[in-house]
């Protein structure tokens, strides 16, 4: 966060999508506007307010006796409020030095949910916050509370609220994720009734098993075939997906991270893939495991897009150790988590090996599964797993 307050700083001014304020507001009216103003920009990134800085930027600090905010009190606030479809903007309020003054800075971070308004009006000490309008900024200045954005702006947003300023393979994953809206033919062919240029052909399948333990080992083996995404009959994308057909679980292939393997030089001498498994939020994967999750049931429940994934159709025998993920830091951060998990697993393998499989007549996808159940239930909270040291 300090390069940002830098970079920041680095401009001379406040703009478009960034603002200093002293010291925080007063009154949660006045925040929840900045917030909303700041929301709906027509930029491409993160939005920040760095409060501890006057606005002739110079860094005077937090005050002690000035009225804080938490994360969770802006949350809560938010959450209290009657938003457009319950789209809330995403924020994070973080707390850091800086040249010995203690600031704080409140990303908003961009998402294609443009505009943010509230469908109630929200009125705090002579404030009020009107229902159905859309505020955002020009330049540096938001848009007064007795006004509204420029409607060139609303347009630009609500075209991006529904992707129509994106070409079609970035398009394609919005619109995947609007599940209900897809019209099925019952076998093969589905298309988007908003927009019937954009079609799924479900291929033919392609064998069954795999490389993998989670392919193999259940009471029944995998079946792959793959999903190809049309626009105007031209495939934009192909993904591979995989089916449980007893079990009534059908997801995408999902991404590999390999931590070490038996063939790795890295001197751990591993005997056992070592491996994260997951989807990563904000790619077509993800989206397509989103469209097929929701397509199954009629109303999303806790198991849609939870993990451990499991079938949402009937008590689930098969539950896979998969993740999902926000970010590629996010995943580093977990890649460094199994590194660790890995070594700790390595002392009671044999324990926890022998517990599965009394005879001891396992082998490496044996392995490789009781070690993915493990690390799944160690490093995620409880979870229904029953494998413990």
């Amino acid at each position: 966060m300090n390069s940002i307050i830098n970079d920041l700083l680095s401009k001379g001014k406040e703009g478009l999508w960034w603002d200093f304020k002293q010291k925080f507001h007063n009154n949660m009216a006045a925040m929840v506007h900045d917030i909303l103003c700041m929301a709906n920009v027509i930029h491409n990134g993160n939005r920040y307010i760095a409060f501890g800085i006057s606005d002739s930027l110079e860094v005077v600090g937090l005050n002690d006796s000035d009225k804080k905010y938490t994360q969770a009190d802006i949350i809560t606030a938010l959450r209290r409020l009657s938003f457009s479809e319950d789209n809330i903007p995403n924020i994070q309020l973080e707390f850091l030095q800086f040249n010995e003054a203690k600031l704080a800075i409140l990303t908003i971070f961009n998402e294609p949910l443009k505009p943010y308004y509230l469908t109630k009006e929200y009125s705090y000490q002579g404030k009020s916050i009107r229902a159905g309008v859309v505020y955002s900024r020009t330049n540096d200045a938001n848009t007064p509370l007795d006004s509204c954005a420029n409607p060139i702006d609303v347009r630009t947003m609500w075209r991006e609220r529904f992707g129509l300023n994106l070409k079609a393979p970035d398009r394609f994953s919005i619109l995947l994720e609007d599940a209900k809206c897809w019209d099925y033919d019952g076998i093969s062919q589905a298309f988007y009734s908003n927009d019937p240029d954009f079609t799924i052909e479900i291929g033919n399948v392609e064998h069954e098993g795999g490389n993998y333990w989670w392919q193999n080992l259940y009471f029944e083996n995998t079946r792959q075939f793959d999903y190809h995404l049309k626009y105007k009959n031209r495939i934009i994308k192909t993904l591979p997906v995989v089916n449980y057909y007893n079990e009534g679980l059908t997801i995408p292939f999902p991404n590999i991270e390999f931590i070490t393997y038996p063939e790795a030089q890295d001197g751990l001498n591993a005997e056992f893939y070592c491996e994260i498994y997951y989807y990563k939020k904000g790619t077509i994967e993800y989206s397509l495991f989103q469209h097929i999750r929701k397509s199954e049931v009629h109303c999303d429940t806790y198991q849609t897009l939870s993990t451990p994934i499991t079938t949402q159709l009937k008590p689930p025998i098969i539950k896979l150790p998969f993740f999902i993920i926000n970010s590629d830091s996010e995943l580093n951060e977990l890649s460094k988590k199994f590194m660790e998990k890995y070594h700790e697993f390595n002392s009671c393998k044999s324990d926890l090996m022998r517990k599965r499989y009394p005879d001891e007549n396992y082998n490496r996808w044996d392995v490789e599964k009781v070690f993915s159940e493990w690390v799944f239930e160690k490093i995620n909270p409880p979870s229904e797993f029953s494998i413990s040291e």
